[in-house]
């Protein structure tokens, strides 16, 4: 069953609440037809879905990779509510060692490349030898969010990413480095106003790091990630349109457990990395 999400009105004692609430228009002067408040809520909202998913794709990345084969998935928001199917085409390696592999992941398309190391030699797979491994991905695709079905999302994200394994203590660790662009946007169709958020988002992953084994320990217990945001905003009804471009810095730093703290701009929330759900912000 799907959590009760709480993302664009915060403090809603239930979805149908929180959408009767949302669906007003709640700005502040005639010029409005959305308050500076609701956008920056939507803007946490889809910041702290793309941060969950790129924690979700490091999981899947393991499991592709054969680094753990007993490595367990949580369930993330995305596989809640679109189509789970996946067919994978792989071929490679090619001169360079890459291996391309296309597949539908979470009802997005993803084509994922990836190239192993064993110190300064190229390698055809994962072995105990392994202490990296390079991923270049691009995730395309739309969905609509299950614990919001009048909020629409469009994925275009493109990065590099890195794993190195540190075998040199105990646990051993995981480590990831990553960096990428988005394009997304995402469009919400309230009672009276549609709203729109456009994305260029610049993202860094820093050393977000698991102990092992991956399958006791789902979530990173360091490191972090920042994305560089600007984002139109348009609001329509009927006549009227509102326009507002802004830009934002969001972080999370992870700690271990599920819930995060995410930070945008000077709004605090709690991101739950399992189900996407951005709840209990407070701030502007």
């Amino acid at each position: 069953m799907h959590p009760t999400y709480r993302v664009l009105c915060m403090g809603a004692a239930a979805m149908i609440a929180g959408l009767a609430a949302c669906s007003s228009d709640g700005a502040t002067s005639p010029d409005q037809l959305v308050a500076d408040s609701a956008i920056t809520n939507g803007i946490a909202n889809d910041v702290g879905d793309a941060m969950a998913t790129s924690v979700d794709l490091m999981t899947s990345d393991e499991q592709s990779d054969g680094v753990d084969a007993s490595l367990g998935v949580p369930a993330p928001g995305l596989t809640l509510d679109v189509n789970r199917s996946v067919n994978t085409d792989c071929s490679g390696p090619d001169g360079q060692g890459w291996f391309t592999c296309t597949s539908t992941w979470r009802g997005l398309s993803l084509t994922n490349m990836k190239r192993f190391w064993d110190g300064t030699t190229v390698a055809l797979g994962f072995t105990d030898a392994t202490d990296s491994v390079n991923h270049i991905h691009t995730l395309t695709g739309s969905y609509t969010q299950g614990w919001f079905p009048f909020r629409t999302v469009w994925v275009d994200r493109r990065d590099t990413a890195n794993l190195s394994i540190d075998r040199s203590g105990t646990p051993v660790t995981h480590v990831w480095n990553r960096v990428g662009v988005r394009h997304d946007s995402t469009m919400f169709v309230g009672q009276n106003v549609t709203r729109h958020w456009h994305y260029l988002a610049y993202d860094t992953a820093t050393n977000v790091t698991f102990d092992m084994p991956r399958s006791q320990n789902i979530w990173p217990v360091s490191g972090s990630i920042v994305h560089n945001v600007t984002v139109h905003f348009e609001a329509d009804r009927t006549t009227r349109t509102q326009t507002r471009t802004v830009t934002r810095r969001a972080m999370i730093t992870f700690n271990g457990t599920a819930d995060v703290t995410l930070e945008v701009g000077g709004l605090t929330c709690t991101l739950d990395l399992e189900t996407h759900e951005v709840s209990d912000c407070h701030g502007s």
